[in-house]
């Protein structure tokens, strides 16, 4: 169950931005809306279509009949669905095809003299007007359906208490057009309860009915439809009950006719009555049970898959109970008591709600306005803790949120005024969850609850604690939220918080309580759950206790005891010197000022590594911290966070807009807010309040990942409402979407690849915002501001691909709109097209020191590829030392490494670490030179970057936090077409882990932005682009070492490459550089690398079309054919190696070279005239 809103927030980012948004949706756990008042009568039955059973309710005081969707198919329903809040006094309903449209339809019974039915329009549980069928039903009690008249429609049986009616309507054309009433008896007296059922075995409908004549006197009787046609002949069936309540019937015996059942309340019986001869002659009363207490509901079902009919009851003492048919011959059991309602139980009905192939059981309670679901949890008749429908929140004063069942996401739990102990489950990790799950029902007010692995099974128990009454736990049986009964440990005097933690450093968990009369704690003497004497911390008449809470406040391993007193103002902690029985030194006082505290907490809030404390203080409305000034528990004086949370009520820390510090939330009642303080530094420094809702009566806040999205969300618990606030971090409006590739040119579904690392761009006329694809699912996610949008795939998609859509735009009115825009992309031709790069990708290689490189290679065709990748190093200059990928050859200066199966839009990266040979055998300032080359290259769509030179200079020291270009200080204007290639780095030189690093990249306005691609991050982050010059790059949580206490973990990189935009000129430089941050820390600014572009570097130059190598590649002879004389050819290999020099004397203008004694690979022919020299790559295959 679920409903959201979505709420807005801005707050003051002072690291990362100007200003940021945060986004809070609320998601209602439970509130008033499921509420019902009075309910009468439940039905189950599939009103949506979906193959599952729905339940419906009618409800007297508040003259509603309501719907609830399973919604999925578990038992676990949805929210209230109205059919009619007009149907005065409802008192009865059922569901039945009306129409004769394949569909459920409802009727009711109602209290103003009225019997109707509502069309389910689409068979989906939408439902047209009241229908009526009469309005002269005088106290009309109950409604049914069946075909009276065998014609094969739907006919309608009414009761009426009023007028002591039973009467039937035709449908008179099977559609829902009802005819007059015909009535079966003016007799009925005070009639109960109505059932129709085959008594006499002739293939028509009979009926049953109770009625109560007098105060001692009641009578069943059934009426027979002697012709089928709907003419009834009233039977006797027994006076021997007191006080009837309710008739149905089943086949108790076995023998294959139906036998009646009764429940009485004024003689506390439950009784059946054997159909003899299967035509309606009845036994005698034969007494299943005397001692039902005032029994107003009986019910019979196969409870324990046993074959036969076992029998149900609700009685007005709270109970629904079942009693098994022992020899399915009617012969009883005790009573089997299955749980309470919490109220006064006044119907009970069996049903398989969760489609596992045994009963269940719903119960309707008048007293507690609830219809609660027993779930048979192995067909045997064990049944889980009662779960309820349509309860509310009821005055919740505590929530706690933990993983109660087991299965790795964290449900929710709540103790609320109206003594309820209750968990919700979490039923898909993802914060959609179920109905309330009662643990326990209690007369007293449930004040608070902890959960805790109690008896050291593995699974989370329950500890509670309430007003009035003992405190106890209660035992998690199978580790997924069937609880047992309650385990007393001690009274209490107004209980008012409960904790559970190894305060003996045994192992096991102790409970720690606060009263009215103070703080003790229970020792767990075997670990099992078994609990010790009290032992008194603080005790005092009425001082009243408010909170307790453990954590090592003094830093020596051991959990100290941390409290709040009301009445004295004052929070104080005792010291756990984990030594004796008997631990606790004498009381600390942190402040004596906190006026009427409600609440405290426990959290490093400055970062030092030490506890601080928190407080929520009612009558100063204040929440306040108070510094461990030393580790050892010694505090500073208290400093407000607030004083804006009126009637403060709860506080709590978490690191909620994830930063890396705590930040403080607080739950406050007069106001109703629920708020949080942004730890602006780090160190305490604490921004102004930040409203996340405002609900009527909070009480209590907390926080965790309910979505396991990585953020901290907020869960409160108020007088009205339980809910949680998805924390949708930084907001603005999104676009998001996938990218996919159609490669069987049938359109894109969830059965073709996704497209990692591909950038999207969404821009108006004033701004831009830009991201790439993940590399993992292909999602892309944008965050613009208001206003229209055109979103598309950017210009670095090769023109052998298309995008479908080509782009898309989007309005935004206002923020916290959403809009998703997936592309396709298909090939339009069978290319191969494969690039690599090398990065130097730890730091710049220095004398007798390791030097790591990365390999970066992508397949950006469309057709999958196998090959190889070799990379050429010196050397007599570097020691190889290993790699990341295994090694198919090497050779002295050569590694060879196999590749399959790379995909289109696929990136591999190899890692590869060598050592720097010491002085004298390399040098400061020796150049290195390393090629890595990928094969195939023939057929290479752009054979160029199939092989990348990387050219380095050996350097004595370095800056950890630098940014470098690969191509160096220039580059020729015939290569401003191409890739620059970039590289930041970045390493923790501080003294603790750095949990966010935040790069930000202003692009030189001269680099075009759309044709940047992200080659290696170092951790798992993203990038964001804005306006197409501020690049950012967000490391959160990764908790980057330092490099005092790990120095190989505490460096990071990022390596893109992007090129320079049309039409820049010689003497254009582009300018990079990038600020780092750490956490809270200034901003580490790199160095500032420029690349100028430059005419070329030769003493003359060939025109474009001089010459003509060709074939290319070649297996033996290579063409050079030139339009002005030749002088010259050199050959040289991939590492600048000279293999062959060839003078021509002839002034030759074509020349045949012969190749075939090279080795395959890539070469490069240099070509001189007189006054001119060209380099020409070529490939041997």
């Amino acid at each position: 169950m679920k409903k959201q809103v979505l709420l807005f927030l801005f707050t003051f980012c002072l690291t990362f931005c100007a200003t940021a948004q945060i986004g809070f949706q609320e998601n209602v756990i439970i509130d008033q809306s499921l509420l019902i008042d009075g309910v009468e009568s439940v039905y189950t039955t599939d009103i949506d279509g979906d193959g599952d059973l729905d339940v419906l309710l009618a409800s007297f005081n508040d003259n509603k009949i309501t719907w609830y969707e399973n919604i999925d198919g578990l038992g676990n329903y949805g929210n209230q669905q109205i059919i009619n809040s007009a149907a005065n006094g409802a008192k009865y309903v059922y569901a039945a095809d009306i129409d004769g449209d394949g569909d459920m339809d409802v009727l009711s019974a109602s209290s103003d003299n009225k019997i109707a039915w509502y069309e389910n329009t689409d068979g989906l549980g939408n439902f047209g007007n009241e229908q009526i069928i009469t309005i002269v039903a005088y106290g009309a009690k109950t409604v049914h359906a069946f075909d009276i008249d065998g014609d094969g429609d739907m006919d309608v049986l009414a009761s009426s208490s009023g007028d002591g009616k039973i009467g039937w309507y035709e449908n008179t054309d099977g559609q829902g057009t009802f005819g007059n009433q015909q009535v079966i008896t003016l007799n009925a007296s005070d009639v109960k309860s109505v059932y129709p059922v085959d008594l006499d075995n002739d293939g028509d409908m009979d009926l049953i009915a109770a009625s109560v004549l007098s105060s001692s006197s009641s009578r069943i009787s059934w009426y027979e439809n002697t012709n089928g046609l709907g003419d009834f002949d009233p039977h006797l069936l027994t006076f021997s009950v007191i006080g009837v309540e309710s008739v149905y019937a089943a086949d108790i015996d076995n023998d294959g006719d139906m036998d009646v059942l009764s429940a009485s309340s004024s003689d506390n019986k439950l009784a059946w009555y054997d159909n003899t001869d299967g035509q309606g002659t009845f036994g005698t009363q034969q007494i299943i049970s005397t001692i039902a207490n005032d029994p107003k509901s009986v019910y019979a079902s196969d409870i324990d898959n046993d074959g036969d009919m076992d029998v149900i009851s609700a009685s007005d003492d709270d109970k629904i109970s079942w009693y098994e048919n022992t020899d399915g011959l009617g012969s009883f059991s005790t009573s089997n008591e299955i749980g309470l309602t919490n109220g006064t139980a006044e119907f009970v009905i069996t049903s398989d709600i969760d489609n596992d192939g045994d009963m269940d059981v719903l119960a309707a309670s008048y007293g507690s306005n609830a219809l609660t679901i027993f779930k048979n949890l192995n067909g045997l008749g064990n049944f889980s803790n009662p779960q309820s429908v349509t309860s509310s929140a009821a005055g919740a004063k505590t929530v706690y949120s933990t993983d109660v069942d087991g299965d790795g996401d964290l449900d929710v739990l709540s103790a609320s005024l109206d003594g309820n102990i209750s968990w919700y489950e979490n039923q898909d990790g993802q914060g959609s969850f179920s109905s309330k799950k009662i643990i326990s029902y209690n007369t007293a007010q449930a004040w608070a609850v902890h959960a805790a692995d109690i008896d050291g099974d593995g699974d989370m128990d329950v500890l509670s604690i309430h007003n009035g009454g003992n405190f106890g736990w209660f035992e998690n049986l199978d580790g997924m939220g069937n609880f047992g009964e309650k385990h007393p440990i001690r009274s209490t005097n107004q209980g008012k918080s409960v904790y559970g933690a190894d305060l003996d450093n045994d192992g096991d968990v102790d409970v720690l309580t606060a009263d009215r009369d103070g703080i003790s704690w229970h020792e767990n003497i075997d670990g099992l759950g078994n609990f010790g004497s009290e032992k008194v911390l603080l005790f005092g008449s009425n001082i009243t206790s408010t909170s307790v809470y453990a954590s090592d406040l003094n830093g020596d391993g051991n959990l100290d005891v941390l409290q709040a007193t009301q009445s004295q103002n004052k929070i104080s902690w005792y010291e756990n010197d984990g030594n004796s029985y008997d631990n606790f030194g004498g009381e600390d006082i942190i402040s004596s000022y906190a006026t009427y505290v409600q609440s405290v907490f426990a959290s490093d809030l400055d970062g030092d590594g030490d506890m601080d404390v928190l407080s929520a203080n009612q009558t100063s409305n204040s929440i306040v911290w108070y510094e461990n000034i030393d580790g050892f528990g010694n505090f500073g004086l208290g400093q407000t966070i607030t004083n804006l949370a009126y009637n403060a009520k709860s506080v709590y820390a978490s690191d909620i807009d994830g930063d890396g510090d705590m930040d403080v939330l607080s739950a406050s009642s007069n106001d109703g807010e629920i708020a949080w303080y942004e730890n602006i530094n780090g160190l305490g420094s604490f921004g102004s309040q930040q409203i996340i809702a405002v609900n009527a009566g909070a009480e209590s806040v907390f926080a965790a990942d309910i979505d396991q999205d990585g953020n901290m969300d907020v869960l409160f618990g108020s007088s009205s409402k339980i809910a949680w606030y998805k924390n949708l971090g930084t907001q603005f409006n999104e676009i998001n979407g996938t990218i996919r590739m159609d490669m069987d040119a049938n359109g894109c579904d969830v059965s073709d690849n996704v497209v990692p690392d591909l950038m999207v761009v969404t821009e108006s006329t004033s701004d831009s915002f830009a991201t790439f694809t993940s590399s993992s699912n292909g999602l892309y996610q944008l965050f613009p501001n208001e206003g229209e949008y055109t979103t598309s795939i950017t210009s670095q998609l090769p023109y052998y691909y298309v995008s479908n859509p080509t782009s898309q735009i989007s309005n935004f009115t206002g923020v916290g709109n959403t809009d998703t825009i997936d592309f396709c992309i298909e090939p339009i031709g069978a290319i191969n097209d494969l690039n690599i790069s090398v990065y130097p990708s730890i730091n710049e290689p220095r004398p007798g020191f390791n030097t790591s490189y990365q390999i970066v290679y992508k397949n950006v065709g469309t057709t999958q590829l196998s090959g190889n990748v070799t990379f050429e190093f010196e050397n007599t200059k570097l020691s190889f030392l290993n790699a990341s990928e295994t090694i198919s050859t090497q050779t002295t200066n050569t590694l060879t490494f196999n590749f399959t199966d790379l995909i289109p839009f696929e990136t591999r990266i190899i890692n590869l670490e060598f050592n720097v040979f010491a002085p004298p055998t390399t040098n400061i300032d020796d150049a290195l030179i390393a090629i890595a080359t990928i094969t195939p290259v023939a057929g290479d769509e752009t054979e160029d970057d199939n092989v990348f030179t990387l050219n380095q200079t050996v350097i004595g020291s370095y800056d950890p936090n630098d940014i470098s270009v690969l191509e160096g200080e220039e580059i020729l204007l015939e290569d401003a077409d191409k890739y620059l290639h970039y590289i930041i780095r970045f390493q923790n030189t501080g003294t603790a882990s750095a949990i966010n690093v935040h790069v930000e990249n202003v692009l030189d306005d001269k680099l075009d932005y759309t044709t940047m691609q992200i080659e290696s991050l170092s951790h798992t982050g993203k990038v964001e682009i804005t306006n197409g010059t501020m690049v950012d790059f967000i490391f959160d949580n990764i908790n980057l070492a330092d490099s005092t206490n790990d120095e190989p973990n505490s460096h990071g990189f990022i390596a893109y490459k992007i090129k320079p935009k049309r039409g820049v000129a010689v003497g254009d430089i582009f300018y990079n550089t990038a600020d780092i941050f750490f956490d809270f820390n200034p901003a580490i600014t790199t160095n500032t690398v420029a690349t100028e572009i430059v005419e070329n570097l030769s003493v003359g130059e060939f025109n474009t079309n001089t010459f003509s190598v060709y074939p290319n590649p070649t297996e033996s002879l290579l063409t050079i054919k030139s339009k002005v004389a030749l002088n010259s050819l050199t050959i040289y290999d991939v590492n600048g190696r000279k293999l062959n020099a060839i003078e021509l004397s002839n002034n030759a203008l074509q020349y045949e070279l012969d190749v075939t004694t090279l080795s395959n690979g890539i070469y490069f022919l240099e070509v001189h005239s007189s006054n001119a020299k060209q380099t020409q790559k070529f490939i041997k295959n």
